[in-house]
Protein backbone atom coordinates (compact mmCIF):
# COMPACT_ATOMS: atom_id res chain seq x y z
CA UNK A 1 0.00 0.00 0.00
CA UNK A 2 1.60 3.23 -0.81
CA UNK A 3 1.47 6.28 1.36
CA UNK A 4 0.75 9.69 0.63
CA UNK A 5 2.59 12.39 3.30
CA UNK A 6 0.86 15.70 3.36
CA UNK A 7 1.62 16.27 7.10
CA UNK A 8 3.15 19.44 7.65
CA UNK A 9 2.30 21.05 4.64
CA UNK A 10 0.15 24.07 3.71
CA UNK A 11 -3.46 23.79 2.31
CA UNK A 12 -2.21 24.31 -1.24
CA UNK A 13 1.03 21.88 -1.91
CA UNK A 14 -0.88 19.45 0.45
CA UNK A 15 -3.76 19.75 -2.52
CA UNK A 16 -1.05 19.07 -5.18
CA UNK A 17 0.83 16.65 -4.09
CA UNK A 18 -2.14 14.78 -3.05
CA UNK A 19 -3.53 14.72 -6.66
CA UNK A 20 -0.57 14.07 -8.56
CA UNK A 21 0.48 10.91 -5.73
CA UNK A 22 -3.29 9.39 -5.83
CA UNK A 23 -3.24 9.77 -9.60
CA UNK A 24 0.19 8.04 -10.08
CA UNK A 25 -0.95 5.39 -7.94
CA UNK A 26 -4.15 4.83 -10.03
CA UNK A 27 -1.77 4.66 -13.08
CA UNK A 28 0.35 2.29 -11.34
CA UNK A 29 -2.08 0.02 -10.24
CA UNK A 30 -2.28 0.31 -6.49
CA UNK A 31 -5.37 -0.68 -4.64
CA UNK A 32 -5.32 0.72 -1.97
CA UNK A 33 -3.40 4.42 -0.77
CA UNK A 34 -3.07 6.06 2.87
CA UNK A 35 -2.90 9.63 3.28
CA UNK A 36 -0.82 10.55 6.06
CA UNK A 37 -2.66 13.91 6.98
CA UNK A 38 -2.27 14.60 10.60
CA UNK A 39 -5.21 15.12 13.01
CA UNK A 40 -4.19 19.56 14.18
CA UNK A 41 -6.86 21.41 13.26
CA UNK A 42 -8.05 18.67 10.83
CA UNK A 43 -8.45 20.89 7.75
CA UNK A 44 -5.75 18.93 5.46
CA UNK A 45 -7.97 15.88 6.40
CA UNK A 46 -11.37 17.13 5.32
CA UNK A 47 -9.18 18.74 2.52
CA UNK A 48 -8.21 15.09 1.21
CA UNK A 49 -11.50 13.38 2.20
CA UNK A 50 -13.05 16.52 0.40
CA UNK A 51 -10.78 15.61 -2.94
CA UNK A 52 -11.63 12.09 -3.00
CA UNK A 53 -15.34 12.20 -3.05
CA UNK A 54 -15.22 14.47 -5.73
CA UNK A 55 -13.28 11.67 -7.95
CA UNK A 56 -15.16 8.94 -10.11
CA UNK A 57 -12.30 5.99 -9.01
CA UNK A 58 -11.79 7.01 -5.41
CA UNK A 59 -13.59 5.63 -2.49
CA UNK A 60 -13.19 6.01 1.53
CA UNK A 61 -12.50 2.78 3.44
CA UNK A 62 -14.65 3.44 6.42
CA UNK A 63 -13.47 2.05 9.37
CA UNK A 64 -13.74 2.12 13.20
CA UNK A 65 -12.58 4.90 14.80
CA UNK A 66 -11.88 2.66 18.07
CA UNK A 67 -9.85 0.48 15.91
CA UNK A 68 -7.88 2.68 13.63
CA UNK A 69 -4.32 2.33 13.61
CA UNK A 70 -3.68 6.40 12.96
CA UNK A 71 -6.48 8.53 13.61
CA UNK A 72 -3.99 11.21 11.68
CA UNK A 73 -4.40 9.10 8.01
CA UNK A 74 -6.92 8.33 6.01
CA UNK A 75 -6.95 4.99 4.10
CA UNK A 76 -8.55 5.16 0.04
CA UNK A 77 -9.17 2.45 -2.44
CA UNK A 78 -8.99 3.26 -5.91
CA UNK A 79 -11.65 1.70 -7.89
CA UNK A 80 -12.25 1.35 -11.85
CA UNK A 81 -13.25 4.50 -13.14
CA UNK A 82 -16.68 5.07 -14.49
CA UNK A 83 -16.67 5.62 -18.61
CA UNK A 84 -18.20 8.85 -17.63
CA UNK A 85 -15.16 9.72 -15.81
CA UNK A 86 -12.66 8.23 -18.84
CA UNK A 87 -14.50 10.50 -21.17
CA UNK A 88 -14.15 13.59 -19.29
CA UNK A 89 -10.48 13.01 -19.31
CA UNK A 90 -10.72 12.54 -22.87
CA UNK A 91 -12.24 15.93 -23.42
Amino acid sequence: MRTIYIRKLRFEEARIKLERELHDAFMDGESYVEILHGIGEGILRRMAIDYVESCGFLKLVETDPMFRSNPGATIVEILAPSKEYINRLKS
